[in-house]
């Protein structure tokens, strides 16, 4: 399994990507849902606004729209009425609020946005566990009251760096000042866990930068802190920037590693270190085998077969035009699925690694074998992965070494199937 010395291919947080969904003829929601289980689910509700685009930035969002919030807000509730009418069983175990950035909104549309998502859709914020999206800029201590009010367990937070400098180079304005007081806001509030996202790899950074804002993140003793690698993508604005730099990140990765481990945090996955004696709240859902309902433009749902979504885009022109049809749409019309992929058995045991092994690190072959009725060892590239050096198994858990888990963005896509591969690579070039 040769790297060709780039091991920073792709962060497969989920499989297949939303580039090999295509057109699909119409079903209901009733037939999508069939004979598939509804009381173990995962809720998540997408708002596609931020109050701006960071350099980097790739995702199904844009930024600071003038108009349009209402329209959303009431498109988003007809969706979570529709599937809420079509199956009022619904059991949520888990879920998330992202983006975007949810905390983009103003108070009374966040409390909006909120009690769509208990109310409308029925999740329970108080009794399951949660986590939701915000930014230095856009939270402020009304909204974390309703977030402490919702009952939702966990913030996430980028501040990518604790230097103005950097965060600038990252085509995000934001002053050190601005994210100590919106950090310190979250620490002093009740809301149980906080995360806080920082990246490597920037223009300019330096393993002393690296090392300041390390410190400085651990002087709030986050229950979790995520270190992402910078990854330059196609229409982003750091691609219209071209820097260009060595590439330093996996030095300054394994620096933030031992860094974080020496300071009595775990790590769970390549990006995630989460405090030491911290365990998750218990949960019965489980994100490799299964399903979840994404209501908003730009959120995925899927089944054990079936992944869909509205279609998908990165250039703000065609992300406008998708929010605007979302905005139009009515029950009906949310009662269809026409924009998705269908996974075979291969596809799903895919999956079923891809997740196990990049979101957790912790792959459990007894649940893989009872669930697919398939060794997996019948898959060869896991057998590669051994001879390299990125597993371990104890027992009937697979689990990535320390050399595996600084591999992850090489390891998830080496896993994606030629098709998928293919469909991505259709869609990339047109």
């Amino acid at each position: 399994m040769n790297t060709n010395g780039n091991i920073y291919q792709q962060y497969a947080y989920s499989y297949p990507h939303k580039q090999a969904y295509r057109e699909l003829p119409p079903m209901t929601l009733a037939e999508v849902w069939q004979q598939q289980p509804i009381h173990n689910l995962f809720a998540y509700l997408h708002l596609p606004f931020c109050e701006m685009r960071c350099g980097f930035c790739n995702l199904f969002t844009i930024s600071n729209p003038k108009t349009g919030v209402q329209e959303y807000l009431q498109a988003l509730q007809t969706e979570a009425q529709t599937y809420r009418d079509v199956f009022p069983d619904l059991q949520f175990e888990a879920y998330a609020i992202g983006g975007g950035t949810p905390t983009f909104l103003d108070v009374d549309d966040f409390e909006q946005l909120l009690s769509i998502f208990k109310q409308d859709l029925g999740v329970d914020t108080h009794g399951k566990y949660g986590s939701i999206e915000a930014s230095p800029k856009s939270i402020t201590p009304e909204k974390i009251a309703l977030i402490e009010t919702y009952g939702i367990d966990r913030v996430s937070i980028g501040v990518q760096s604790w230097l103005e400098a950097e965060t600038k180079s990252l085509g995000r304005p934001q002053t050190p000042e601005l994210a100590h007081e919106a950090i310190q806001q979250l620490v002093l509030s009740d809301i149980p866990e906080i995360n806080i996202d920082l990246i490597y790899g920037i223009t300019g950074q330096t393993q002393q930068s690296w090392q300041y804002s390390l410190e400085k993140t651990i002087d709030f003793q986050p229950v979790e802190i995520f270190l992402y690698p910078l990854y330059t993508r196609p229409l982003t604005g750091l691609e219209k920037m071209n820097h260009t730099q060595a590439d330093h990140r996996l030095a300054l990765y394994r620096f933030g590693r031992d860094f974080l481990l020496s300071q009595g945090y775990e790590q769970v996955s390549m990006r995630c270190f989460r405090k030491a004696n911290t365990p998750y709240p218990a949960t019965t859902y489980k994100s490799a085998i299964d399903n979840m309902v994404g209501i908003g433009a730009g959120a995925r749902s899927y089944t054990q077969a079936l992944h869909y979504s509205t279609h998908y885009a990165v250039n703000r022109k065609a992300i406008k035009a998708i929010i605007k049809n979302y905005y139009l749409k009515n029950t009906a019309d949310f009662n269809q699925v026409t924009y998705g992929i269908y996974l075979n058995k291969e596809e799903q045991c895919r999956r079923f690694i891809i997740k196990s092994l990049i979101d957790g690190g912790r792959l459990d072959t007894e649940l893989f074998e009872l669930h697919f009725k398939t060794k997996i060892t019948d898959f060869p590239l896991i057998n590669d992965l051994f001879e390299q050096g990125w597993l371990v198994q104890n027992d009937s858990i697979i689990q990535l070494t320390a050399a595996g888990m600084e591999m992850e963005d090489f390891i998830g896509p080496a896993l994606f199937s030629s098709q998928i591969n293919l469909l991505m690579q259709e869609y990339e070039l047109s």
